[in-house]
Formats: structure tokens, sequence, C-alpha cells
């Protein structure tokens, strides 16, 4: 099983990347293994008498050996056998890989893990299947990869083509496994329906038997309908390939026959379609379509199968019509490339004319729209209601279609081939089609000609008129309406998008310009027919989604010319030019707002002035229709081509920001007072719920100023027209009745009688529309062109109310959302629509609420009452009052939290979408309050006492009126338990990463016992723990940072509402982590939530259990460790086995998750209450500390994304990475030195010496050492191979340029902007420039220069632009500068505090031989450090310590080095190396000389050399003359932090007779002479400053230097040093110095004869 999952690991890979890592061998050397599984597919062999026999025999075959079982083992594979209905051998083969891998597992949990374990491999198996196919594809369509190429030809010519058999190729194999698992499902269903909730095992009584539980059961049906649903859309790419040969053709065409409405009918009907494509003439895969589709048996198949007189065997003869239209199609295109085939039977043109007439009149048309209709669900019916009419859809019926749908994922292929079809429908049948046109248009004149003389009003239903052209238009719209954006460009005359590979299909099109006449066509011929021309708007509609597509469609409906493409020479229809323009229809909807019915509009223009923008827009908006005594009725059929044209209104404004100013700003059209004048008319409510979707439109964000404009005008325009009841009086008592207008009035007379809500539900959407938040507006726009947030005009309302808009957020939350369980609903997804869009208003009231602003100022100013204003009037201030007091509001909040859990463990999710979002929009709005409440509470409404708030608020509350949301939540026990419940639902990601993020939020305010307590002890509590470890576990190899951005655009509140949720898998791993670094903090309580997380209850007591040991269970700090053990081996001689090779570790991978996953292991091992555990089973258990030590790499990993940026080594080699992983890898490697530093401390404190060595050996040994196989770890000689240590302190030594380069810019508007104000504190503890802050700083400063007059021309405006632009830049790449020196400064302090402890507590446990050698190799490569310029001073001050630590204990472990030899009787072997001694001299001097340092790094430096001095005295000499005086040997310690072992001085050292007269170390002061010689006068000039003005320690040890450089000279004749000391004064001025102190000594010391002792 590991093999194939393995496989399927490289095929995502290469899918994803186009390449491998490691090369393509390894892929390669998979595939051919796994090359039996994949051509057997699912089938591993039926049960076999033999196969029992011979294990109840006591002995098998598993993996290809012998192996004696015993009878629990064989009795427990012939059920399991039974059971899976396979192989014996094959489940003995999975019971025993289970068994092996958990040696103390019980029997249930065997037969339970076993059974998982089976259907993964089939789920994995199946999986490469499907990616193996996508390979094939991605081949034909777009990738050209090597990886790619060789893949697509290992398909086809192994697997596709690799069955010699004929009727049992790979296809058919994979068919066979679709079709069989029918029968497969249906008795695991029956099985699962009846069997009890728990495994129960046979008890060995007369008539027990093993039962499996309804859980085990019920994942093995849902593999089971993964496994079938997988295949089924491999299958359907083996026919987009064109490999399906006839037979295969075949037996799906005979599939569809029998299954109407089964869950594979749209993945055959899609294979069968794309089996039947055209491809490129020059093509191999054109010539296996041209054998397939000439082939003499399926030819005479399909002619009988699709023949009239076999209509009967088709249980959907519409299903028929669709397959006859694409056989037929396919014929005509190898009928036009081979003309041979003209005179042969099945290609004749009377025929295949025929059959194209036969699938039109067989509804093959109604059966695509209704599937449309199914794949789009019901919120389509609305927008193409004549469509639904004419295959009478209706909308309170919801069951219309039985049609099982496909996945989600797999419906965009079905759409595909649904377009394929329609494409080659108007290529090759544009002529047949408007044959059939004109004889249905010929008999419907003629029958209403009769009916007209027989007087008869309605035609009977059975002979109405056919319409299938109408239905075509239609059905064109509604396609293209639910695919993808810019799909419809040809048919404008456009060529198809420039990022995207052309297809066949559309490079035929921009040759031969089919679809723009076509639709000419389509225009033109509509005759002024209502129902065409709704039909033709259906068809504009769709045909306009996109940008450039709305432009288009705009520009064609400006010109009013009727011409497709302007200029050209297709046939245009005058007549068109009136009624398919925009002056047609806007003259249409101004005809019926010009109407008596207008009246209380009148009152109110007299009653009340207008509040409009003074903008060209503004007066545009402004401009209200003078109403008519005259209103002519509007029928249904008006209603519904309104309906038509104001969808088509609706597409071009949502998808071009610049069509919507046009359009709303245009003093012909007055789209938007048009538009609202028709909402207190007395139209038809699913017209008016219409125009409430087309405003939705208009007022959807990313129209910068001129959109927020636009909802100002609608706000002003519902306010004027009273679209509800808005003069509720200030002072109304409690509970009194309020009279109902407008929508109110409609709501409660009309929809709820009649259970149905077409106008309500449009009208809720336009109000939560009209609510801005900063996250719906494009992340572009925030910049370039920053919209104002508040789209509510401040004196909305006023003087007959308070201002803003409490009418309509009050009909929201007590009229619609309160009454939503008294109200009955003829459609159930009604009321989940409705609670949608309700707690929509709400969420985004909440998340557009900006309180942060009034603690966000950086100057730290009192805020003004004027800036109050805005956040008053908001609706955020008053839904913010409801949810932090007792109201209905919160009642009904927390009621959803606890009804959620219920209603999605009742799969009410998948019957109902809007479930989905509503419980979403919950959590969301919870997030929301919890961020935002404390601002609320303790910020705001003290403020509101400091001013007469009553005028725009209302009557003012103390704080005290209102509660804390998380004390809400924690005075019910129920409510925080199924907040963390919903992390068990990993299929609704977005709820997952909600629930944690709440969580997070809760545990920094409840008490951490209370927390845990209830989530502990609530019936959901192995839920919540299955849950993280999922969330944990899931895999996910995305970009970390860009995992971040997308969770944080995409969830929360106010975030945009997305056709279908993201893959936020990465993102909820980061939110789990954060939440368990938070709270494993040392500063934190034990136990808390985390804990109880990780460890799996709530008892202090509790450690980590083994995960494999009896009774325990996996948990979520074993999902953590393994993560971070995957792909370290372990040290020889640790565990069973090593980990495979292939696998690479995580911080090379994710180096940012890994960064996380270190630190919660961290945390754990430094908290005072879980350390010691911790500790002791990630040594014993896991070998942690060793195994991750050993492999984690000197070099960062590489990274390929971008921006990126190089790193250059001291050694030249290179490595792309960003920096964000090279700043987390450095961290995670810091915190790596740092868990083996204190493992090391522990050790060492316990006596534990095998542990230490072990540590040691890694860390001062060669990386040759560590990746030997048989030999134990070796310590080498320098010159062999750096040692670890030495390695990790040169990789911290490091270039890097980044690859954004920001030329210098003149500031002449932002010149003055604080961006220091802007610096926060990140979550890894380094100071950055935060991006909101950025931003929020940015747009404060235009508006500013706005109100100014500063930006009076387009060329300041530009300038402005850059100048943002610039300063953006400017802060990533400091931004980047900041992380990474603060990673690289980490890992240094981590490295010091690694090779500190190990020189001061595990130095005598390094090899004797070893230890001189490893301190010569630290003080070579330090100085190099610390002259660096990329090393900051704090670093330097630190190298420079360890520079001191170091050359004292080289020192010390010289002097016991010469003991030891003199006592062995072989003094002479102690002599020092002096070429290496010189080089660490004169690199110390270049430290001093070279840099301009501080003092610290100079003082440190400068003891350095006084022990380097005092290294040059002979031990023996040394040690005689503490003896002759009586004095010991100090040491002093001279650092910043902390004392440590230091020099030797005395005075018996002071002498120059004590010198050892050797000729070593004569040799030692001559050479030591001379490598100062070059540099003796800066060197004694600098220390002199310091000696006489420096600080007073450092006075000290500088001339502590200085006579010790004295002493050294008095070797030889001339005195290098004295020389000038006396040639620069330095000695007189340190006489003359001395002299002074001398006497101020003197002073102190004088008596004072004016006081005497009894005075004092």
């Amino acid at each position: 099983m590991d093999s194939i999952s393995r496989l399927r690991e490289l095929l995502v890979q290469v899918l994803r990347d186009g390449t491998l890592e490691h090369g393509e061998q390894e892929l390669f050397d998979e595939l051919m293994v796994q090359k039996p599984r994949l051509l057997q597919v699912l089938n591993v062999g039926p049960r076999s008498p033999t196969e029992q026999k011979e294990i109840e025999s006591g002995k098998t075959v598993i993996n290809g050996k012998h192996v004696a079982v015993n009878t629990d083992f064989a009795r427990q594979s012939i059920f399991l056998s039974q059971q899976l209905d396979c192989s014996e051998r094959c489940v003995a083969e999975a019971l025993y890989n289970v068994m092996s891998e958990n040696p103390n597992i019980d029997t249930l949990n065997c037969l339970e893990l076993a059974i998982a374990r089976f259907h993964q491999g089939r789920r994995d198996l199946v999986d490469c299947v499907d990616l193996l196919i996508q390979a094939a594809i991605a081949f034909t369509t777009a990738s050209r990869s090597s990886a790619i190429s060789h893949l697509s030809e290992f398909v086809m010519n192994q697997l596709i083509y690799g069955v010699k058999e004929v009727d049992n190729v790979w296809g058919s194999r994979i068919f066979r496994e679709i079709d069989g698992l029918d029968s497969l499902l249906a008795t695991v269903d029956n099985a699962r329906k009846c069997a009890p909730s728990l495994t129960t095992l046979a008890t060995g009584q007369p008539g027990s038997t093993t039962t499996l539980g309804s859980d085990l059961l019920n994942s093995r049906y849902e593999s089971l309908k993964y496994e079938r649903r997988i295949l089924a859309t491999a299958y359907a790419g083996m026919g987009r390939l064109g490999v399906l040969s006839a037979n295969e053709i075949k037996l799906t065409v005979d599939w569809l026959t029998r299954n109407m409405n089964h869950p594979m009918s749209y993945y055959m009907l899609t294979a069968a379609l794309n089996a039947l494509d055209s491809a490129d003439p020059q093509s191999e895969e054109w010539s296996r379509r041209k054998s397939t589709v000439t082939n003499d048996k399926l030819n005479e198949y399909m002619g009988k199968v699709l023949s009239q007189s076999t209509s009967h065997i088709w249980k959907d003869p519409s299903l028929k019509s669709v397959i006859v239209l694409k056989w037929t199609l396919c014929q005509t295109e190898a009928r036009h490339r081979d003309p041979s085939l003209e005179t042969r039977a099945g290609f004749r043109t009377e025929e295949l004319e025929g059959q194209i007439k036969s699938a039109i009149e067989g509804d093959a048309f109604v059966y695509l729209a209704y599937a449309v209709f199914g794949l789009l669900g019901k919120r389509s019916i609305t927008s193409f209601a004549s469509l639904a009419q004419k295959l009478q859809i209706k909308t309170d019926n919801e069951q219309q279609d039985h049609r099982i749908l496909p996945s989600d994922d797999f419906k965009p292929v079905v759409l595909d081939a649904f377009e394929t079809l329609i494409r080659l429908l108007i290529t090759h049948a544009s002529s047949e089609i408007r044959k059939i046109k004109a004889k249905q248009e010929d008999v419907a004149s003629a029958r209403h000609d009769r009916r007209f003389a027989t007087s008869s009003s309605q035609p009977d239903a059975s002979h109405r008129p056919r319409t299938d052209t109408a239905i075509l238009f239609s059905l064109i719209g509604l396609l293209y309406s639910a695919l993808p954006p810019e799909r419809a460009l040809q048919f404008w005359g456009s060529g198809p998008q420039s990022d995207t590979q052309q297809t066949y299909l559309e490079y035929m099109e921009s040759t031969a310009g089919r679809l723009p006449s076509f639709l000419q066509w389509a225009v033109w011929s509509h005759g002024n027919d209502t129902a065409m021309l709704t039909a033709l708007y259906d068809m504009l509609g769709g045909l306009a989604k996109g940008q450039q597509c709305s432009e288009l469609a705009y520009n064609f409906m400006a010109r009013g010319t009727a011409e497709v493409i302007p200029g050209s020479t297709l046939p245009s229809s005058s007549s068109a030019a009136t009624t398919v323009s925009w002056v047609g229809i806007f003259g249409k909807l101004d005809g019926w707002a010009r109407s008596p019915n207008t009246k209380p509009l009148q009152q109110q223009q007299q009653q009340q002035q207008q509040h409009f923008l003074g903008s060209t827009l503004g007066q545009s908006l402004a401009r209200t229709r003078v109403p008519t005594t005259q209103n002519p009725p509007i029928s249904v059929q008006d209603g519904v081509y309104a309906q038509a044209f104001l969808h088509l209104l609706s597409t071009v404004v949502t998808y071009s920001v610049d069509v919507r100013v046009a359009v709303a700003g245009h003093a012909q059209f007055c789209a938007i007072p048009t538009l609202v004048s028709l909402i207190p008319l007395g139209i038809p409510l699913e017209l008016k719920g219409a125009v409430f979707e087309t405003l939705s439109s208009f007022c959807e964000p990313g129209a910068g100023v001129n959109g927020v404009e636009i909802c100002k005008a609608v706000w002003t325009l519902m306010e004027k027209n009273e679209v509800i009841n808005v003069r509720v009086a200030q002072t109304g008592t409690f509970g009194a009745t309020i009279p109902l207008k407008g929508v109110e009035a409609e709501l409660a007379e009309i929809e709820a009688v009649h259970k149905q809500y077409p106008s309500t539900i449009p009208f809720l959407n336009l109000l939560s529309t009209l609510i801005h938040t900063p996250k719906r507006i494009p992340s572009a726009g925030r910049l370039t062109d920053p919209e104002p947030v508040n789209t509510i005009p401040e004196t909305l309302g006023q003087p007959y109310r308070l201002p803003g808009i409490s009418p309509f957020t009050a009909f929201i939350v007590d009229n619609v959302f309160d009454n939503i369980p008294n109200r009955e609903y003829s459609r159930p997804s009604d009321r989940w629509q409705i609670n949608d869009l309700c707690l929509c208003f709400i969420e985004r009231a909440v998340a557009s609420f900006d309180l942060e602003a009034l603690v966000n100022h950086s100057d730290g100013a009192p805020v003004a009452p004027d800036t109050l204003v805005p956040l008053l009037v908001h609706p955020g201030f008053d839904v913010m009052k409801r949810l932090l007091s007792r109201t209905p509001l919160q009642a009904r909040i927390l009621s959803y939290l606890v009804e959620g859990v219920k209603g999605f463990d009742g799969n009410l999710a998948d019957e109902e979408p809007y479930f989905r979002s509503t419980i979403t929009r919950v959590l969301r709005i919870v997030q929301r309050v919890l961020e935002a409440q404390d601002i609320f509470l303790d910020v705001l409404i003290p403020l509101l006492a400091e001013f007469d708030s009553a005028p725009i608020v209302g009557p003012n509350h103390t704080r005290s009126f209102f509660n804390r949301f998380d004390l809400e939540l924690s005075f019910g026990p129920q409510y925080i338990p199924a907040l963390a419940t919903y992390v068990a639902f990993p299929k609704y990601s977005e709820l997952v990463f909600l629930s944690i993020r709440i969580l997070t939020s809760l545990a920094t305010s409840m008490p951490a016992s209370n927390l845990s307590t209830l989530i502990g002890r609530s019936s959901e509590s192995d839920r919540v723990l299955a849950g993280f470890v999922d969330a944990l576990s899931a895999q996910s190899v995305e970009d970390v940072a860009h995992a971040e951005v997308l969770v944080e655009e995409t969830t929360g509140a106010g975030a945009p509402d997305l056709g279908s949720q993201p893959d936020l898998t990465q993102s909820i791993r980061l939110a789990a982590l954060s939440l368990l670094i938070q709270e494993t903090e040392p500063s934190r309580p034990y136990p808390n939530l985390a804990h109880y997380i990780l460890f799996g209850t709530t008892t202090s007591e509790h450690q980590i259990q083994d995960p494999h040991a009896l009774g325990a269970r996996r948990t979520s700090i074993h999902v953590i460790l393994d993560l971070l053990n995957e792909g370290v081996p372990r040290l020889k001689g640790k565990g069973k086995e090593r980990q495979r090779e292939y696998v690479a570790p995580l911080f090379v991978t994710l180096p940012e998750l890994a960064e996380k996953c270190y630190r919660v292991v961290y945390h754990l091992c430094t908290h005072p209450r879980t350390s010691d555990f911790t500790t002791r089973y990630l040594r014993t258990r896991e070998d942690f500390f060793a195994r991750q030590l050993a492999c984690v790499p000197s070099p960062a990993p590489q990274t390929a994304h971008t921006p990126y940026i190089e790193v250059l080594y001291t050694d030249g080699a290179r490595v792309i990475s960003t920096s964000s992983s090279l700043s987390a890898f450095l961290r995670l490697r810091s915190c790596i030195f740092d868990l083996a530093a204190l493992d090391l401390h522990i050790l060492t404190s316990k006596g534990h010496l095998k542990g230490v060595s072990e540590l040691l050996e890694i860390l001062f040994s060669n990386p040759s050492d560590l990746n030997g196989e048989d030999d134990a770890y070796q310590f080498r000689e320098i010159g062999q191979s750096h040692l670890r240590i030495i390695e990790f302190l040169q990789s911290l030594m490091f270039d890097w340029s980044d690859s954004l380069q920001v030329d210098a810019l003149d500031l002449q508007f932002l010149g003055q902007l604080n961006i220091q104000s802007c610096v926060r504190i990140n979550a890894s503890g380094c100071e950055v420039i935060d991006r909101t802050a950025v931003f929020s700083l940015l747009n404060a400063a235009k508006r500013a220069l706005h109100a100014q007059g500063a930006i009076a021309t387009t060329a300041h405006a530009e300038q402005l632009q850059r100048e943002a632009a610039y300063i953006l830049e400017s802060c990533i790449v400091e931004n980047h500068r900041r992380e990474i020196s603060h990673s690289v400064a980490q890992g240094y302090q981590a490295w010091r505090r690694l090779l500190d402890l190990t020189l001061t507590k595990c130095f005598d446990r390094l090899p004797h031989g070893q230890r001189e050698n490893m301190l010569f190799d630290l003080l070579h490569i330090l100085p190099t450090a610390i002259r660096s310029p990329y090393i900051e001073e704090p670093t330097a001050v630190l190298l420079s310590e360890v520079v001191l630590s170091s050359i004292t204990k080289l020192r010390e472990n010289r002097r016991q080095q010469v003991i030891a030899q003199s006592a062995s009787g072989n003094p002479g072997s102690g002599f020092l190396p002096a070429e290496r001694l010189f080089a660490i001299l004169r690199n110390v001097v270049e430290c001093i000389t070279e840099n301009n340092r501080v003092e610290l790094v100079r003082g440190n430096l400068y003891a350095a050399l006084i022990n380097y001095v005092h290294l040059l005295f002979s031990p023996k000499l040394e040690e005689h003359s503490s003896a002759a005086t009586g004095k010991s040997d100090m040491s002093l310690s001279l650092s910043s932090s902390s004392m440590r072992e230091g020099f030797s001085f005395d005075d018996s050292n002071s002498s120059l007779g004590w010198l050892s007269t050797t000729q070593n170390v004569g040799t030692l002061y001559t050479g030591s002479l001379e490598a100062l010689r070059g540099s003796t006068e800066r060197l004694i000039a600098i220390v002199s400053r310091d000696a006489i003005d420096g600080t007073e320690i450092w006075k000290t040890v500088a001339f502590m230097l200085l006579d010790a450089l004295i002493q050294l000279s008095g070797a030889e004749k001339v005195h290098i040093i004295s020389a000038p000391l006396t040639k620069h004064g330095i000695l007189a001025n340190v006489v003359r110095g001395v002299k002074e102190a001398d006497a101020r000594l003197l002073a102190i010391l004088k008596p004072d004869p004016g006081k005497s002792f009894h005075s004092i």
C-alpha cells in the first residue's frame, strides 16, 4: 500500500509542478512496479476455496513469502474475505501489515484498521488511474513538460493499448469495475442500515458471529462511492482522449439506455459525448476517432439502438436524442473530411439531416436544459424564467428533475461536453436549425389561424406548437452562464482568451466565423415576437459573462444597429435595432414607470428634500421620473420578457465596472431612478425580484467612489419611495404595531400566504449587497483607487427619524429573521436562503463596522465626536448592541451554534446548500464579535457618555448594560462544545477554520481550565480530538504564505461569497498550530485547551502515550511528531528500520509549517509542567533530538516561488529561496539547536553520559560520518571535513539579494508619511512594517491630499500612484531584510547557547585528542564572522564573547594536556601549533583594527588577546609560580551577559624571568611579535584610547592588554609595543592620569577638620 501511495504522491507532484525535484527515474520505477495493479484496476481476485483451505491449515503467502499463521489470524482473514468479497491472500496481506505495524493492537481495532487500510489502498489506486489519465489529457491540452510527455506515452503504450486482448482492454476493465460496484454498494448499503452502532466480535458461543458496526460500514460505503466516482471520472477522461474503442462506446450507450437516473449517468453521458468529439485532422487522435466512427459494427449498433423503432428501450427518450445529435454531428465531421463517406449508409446527407431533425424534435435541447438547470442549482430558474416556463419547471417544487448530480469537481467537465455539442451543432447544422425554425413558425401560424377561425382561446397541450429554436437560444444563455467567464468571446467576433491554449474547435471558429453569424441571425430573426425576444435576451445574458464579453455586449446594445460585429458584412435587420438596444430596454422600463400608482412617491417629493452628491453621476442618479396618468398593465409574458433583459443588464454591470458606471451615469437611461421607481408599482413579484437583483448588481463593491455613490443613491431613493415603512416614530412604545408598507406588506399579505418569496429574497440580497466590506473590495483596487466602505448617507432619514438605516435593519432582524420559524415555505430551501441572507446582512454589518479606527491612531490624539458619527450611523452599531445584550438576535445566534451541529450530522448540508452558508455566517459573526467587543465596550461606549449622542443613536446605555459575548457562550454548557465540534466536519473547510480561530480567541479571554473542561466533559470530546488529528494530518503542499493570504481574503466576516469554497487544508493546519503555539507558551497555565488537544485528556497527571500501546490512541502530538520525523531517518541502532529515503523532510518541503511544529515541541519541552515527560518521550520513543540534529542541513533548502531571493554562501554555493522560507528554516533550526542544548543539559544533570556522547558525536563529527551505513561516528582531523557545528556557523554567514528591486523616486506628495508608526511585531517576534497599517496610512494621506486640492491634474494622480507603489514595494523589501536579519540573529543566539553548554558542561565528554582541534577551528572561523559587514552589532558582541570563551577553554585544555603529557613522560608532545596560533592572533587583531565595532566587542577581543598571551606561558611554570607565591590562578570573565572562565594574570606572571626558555616558546613569542608588527601602532592607539576614555571595566581590560603586550615584546631587544606608547605621548598621558587619580584619591581620604566624629 505504501508503494501505490508513493506513486500517487509523485503523480500529484508532476501534475502540480510539471516536473519532479529528484528526476523522473523514481516515478517510472514505481509505474513499472505498479503496472500489473494498474492494469487489473480493482480486481484483486475473487474468494478462493483453495486459498481459504491454505489459511485454515496455518500457512499462507504474504508479500511473496510463505508465512505461518495462527488460528485467530486465519479466522479474521476468512471473515474479512467474506465481508470484502475478495481474495483471502489479499486480505491476509492487509491484516498482516496492520499487525506488524501495531503489535499491541487488539482484535477489534485490528479488523477495523485492516478494512480502512484495504479501502485506502483502493482509493490510492483509483486516484493513480485518474491522475494518469489527467496527465495524458494535460499533454494534449496545455503542458509540454518532459515528465508529462513521458507519462502520456506510458499511459498510451503501457496501459490503454498495453492489453492485447481485443474485448478486454483497459477501458473495458474500468467500465466493468464501475458497473460491478453497483451490486457491491447495494450489499453494503443494506448491511449498514441494519448494522449495530459498534463492531462486535464473536464470543465463541454457538451462533455468535462477528458483526461490523454502522460507522465502519458507513465509511466503507462512502469509500466505495468514491472509488466508483473516480473511476467514472477517469473513464470520461479516456473519452476526451479519444481512446475509447467502438466496443467501449457500445457498452457506454447500452448502459445509458438502462440507467436514466443513476449516480453515474452524467459521467457515462460525458464519456459518450467526449468519445464522439472532433480533433485536428492531422493528429493521431483524429485517426483514432475516425476509425471508431466509421467502424461497421458500431454503425450497425448505433443505427439500431438510435432508431425510432427502438425508442421503447430508452427509459429517457430525450437522452436518446442527445446521443443521436452528437453521433450525427460526429458522422458529419467525418463526412466533411472524407468525401468517400458521402455515399456510405449512415453518412448520406438526407440521413444526417433527418437525424438532426429527429434529435431536435426529440427534445434533445430540453434534456440539456434540464441538465444545466440541475448543475446550476435552483438560483438559475429565476434568471431564466422563460426557459423554466417552457420546460414547466415550477419554482415551488424542488424535485422536478430527479437526476442525481455529479460531484462539484466534475460539473465543469459535463458543461464543457455540452458546450462542445452546441458549438458543433452551430458549426455543422445552422441551416437545419433555420429550416426547423421556419417550419415550426409556419405550423404555429397555421394553428393560430385555425384557432382564431374556431374561436378557441387556448390550444390543446398535446398540440402546442414547438419552440425548439427559442429553447436553444435560452439553453445557450443558460449554458454560458454556467461556464467560466469569457468563454463566449468568439460569439462576439473576438478571439479566445490569450492566456489559454486554443482547442481545435476554437481554432476552426477563428477562421470560419460561424458563431457570430449564428448570433447575428438570432438577433434579426426574432420578428418582434415576445417569446423569441425573451429567448434572445436569455442568450445575450449568458454570452455577456466576463469582463470582455460584457463590454462587447454593452457596445452591441449601445450601437442600436443590431450589428454583432460593427461594419461587418453580416446581414442585419433594422427592425431589430429598436428592440435589441439599451434605448429599447429603458424605454420599456420608462413606460412602466410612468404610472398613477406612484402617488406615494409624489407625496414624498413634496415632503422631503433630495440628498445626492454633486457630481455628474450623482445628478443622473438623482433624476426622478415624473409619473403620468396612464399605466398599461404588465402581463405575465411581459414580466418574463422584462426578467430576461434585466438579467442581461445585471450581467453586464456585474462583470464590467466601466459598464456599470456608464449605465448608471447615463443621462438618458436614468437607470437607478427608473429601476427604483418600479418597486412601488403593482408589478409581478417575480419581476420586482428581478429589479432588486439588477439593483444588487449595480451596488456590488469594486467600482470605487462612483460605486459608493451609486449605493448612496439607491439608499436615498428607497427611502424616498418608502419601499418599507421608514417613518417609524422615535418615541413609539415597545411592542406597538408598526404599519406595513411596500415590501413589508407584500411579505405579510401575499408571499407568506402563498408560501413563496420571490420578492423578499432578492430584496434581502440587495440590502446585504449595499453593505460593503473591505474583503469584498478587490485587493488591487484598495491601493490604486481606495474605495470607501461606508455606503450609507449620514443624514439618511432625517429629520423625521434617527439617521441611518435602522428601519431596514429592524425589518431584517425583527420582521424577517425572527419570524423565519413562524412562516411556511413551499420550498424548504427558501427558509434557509432567507436565513442565509439575513445573516449575510448581519455579518457584513459587523464586518464593515470599523471599530479598529478608534484605537489605531498613530498620533495618540483623542477621538473627536465628529469622527464617531459615521460609526454611530452604521448598522454595525445597532447589530453589536443587539449581540452584546440579551436580545432575541443573540439567542438565535447561540441556538444556531448547537442546531448547526445537528444539521450537519443529519446531512442537511447536502440537501440544502444554504444551510452550510447559514452556519458559516453564524461562525463568522461570532468570530467578528469576539474580535471587536473589547473596543466596542471599553472604548466606544464610554466615548458616547462624553457628548450628547441621543440625536444620533437615541437613548444611550452604560457599559453595565452589555455582556461580553464570550461570557454568554460560557453561561451555557452546550455552546463551546458545539463550536469545537465544527472541527469534525472537514468537508466544510471554512467551518473548521472558523471554529479553530474562535477557540483561539476564547482561549485568551476565558479561564484556561473552563474551556478544556467544557469540551472534555461533553459528549463530542472524542470528535473534537479526532477533528484536530485529521486537520493536522491532512496532506497539503500549498505554499504557507499563499495559504495565509488566501484564508485572509476568502474567510471571516465580510469575505466575498465564492461559488465554490477554496481548499483551506493548509490554512486549517496553520490555524491549529497557531492555537497550540499560543496555549503551550511557558507562561500559560497547565492544563489548558492546547494540552487537551495534544494529549487527549484534561488531567494534569497524564503524559504522552505510545500510540501503538494497548489501549492508547493517536492524538495531535503524535501527528506533529510524525510530520517532523517523516523523512528524518533514525540513527543507527535506533528503531526497527530506517525511514523511506525518498521522502523529503518537512523542513525541506514546507519550512514555514515545520517551524510552527517545532515551536509547539519547543514550548512543551520548556514549559515547567510538561518539560519532564515530553523530553523523556521524545528521547526514548522518538529519538527526536539526535535524529533531528543529525538530519537538519546547513544550507537552506531550495524553494521555487516568487518573489524569490538568492542566497550566496561563503563557499560559493547559491540557493534560490524566498524570504519567508529562508527565515522559517533558520528559525526552525534555531529551535533544533535549543532543543539539543536542553537535552544536553538534562542528560548531563542526570548523568546519562551515553546520550550526551551521541549528541556530541553529531555536533563535532564530519557530515560524512553521519551518512555512513556501518561504522560508528568518528571524529576526524582538521582538513578532512568541517565539523557540523562549524558548518552550522558558516551557514549563517551568507550574502543574499532580493529579486524585488525598487528604483529611487522623489516623493512629492507622500514624503512626510511616518512609516515607522506602521511597525508591528509579528508572530516570530520580528519588527516588520504592517501591511494593513500601511494601507490605512496611504489611504488617509490620499484622502487628505484630495481634500486639500493637491491632486489637481492627471499627472498629479499618476505621480501619487507611483509614490504609493514605491512605498509599498520599499516596505516589502524592507520587511524581507528585517525578517532575514532577525532570523539570522536568532540562529547565532541558538548556536551560541548550544556551544556554550557544550563547552561548560560537556567539554570533558569530547575525545581528548579532538578538543584542541575543535577549539582551533572555532577560533579560526569566528573572527571572520565578526569582520563580516552583514553582521549586526548584537551578533558581533555575541560572537566576540564566543571567541573569549573558546580561547579561555583552549588555555584551560592546554594546561590539562601538558600536565597529563608530562606525567606520561612525553613533555615535548604538547607543543602548540604555531601557524594556527599566529593566524588566530592576526584575525583577532584585524577584528579590532579594521572594524568600527562597539566597545563591548573590542573589550571581549582584548580579553581574548590577554588569554592568548598567557597561553604562550608554560603551564608548568605557571603552576610553579602559583605554588611559590601562594596564589591560585584566577580567571577573569569579561562578558556582557555572564561570568565565564577567563584568563590568568597575577603578579607572579609579570616577570619575564618566568618565561619558558625552550625553543618552541621562543618561536611562539617571535612569531607572535611578527604577526603584530604590521598593525602595532594602530592596535596600540585603539587600545590606549579605550584605556584612557573607555568605561571603567574596559579601561581595566585595556590596561591589562597593554601590560600583556609589553611583556610579550620584552622577549626582543627592541620593544615594539613601548615605542608607540612613548612616541604618541600615550605613556606620559597615562602617568599624568595616574598622578591626577592619586591626587583625587588623597583628597577623598584627607580628613575634614571642621567635622568631628561626635558631630557626625
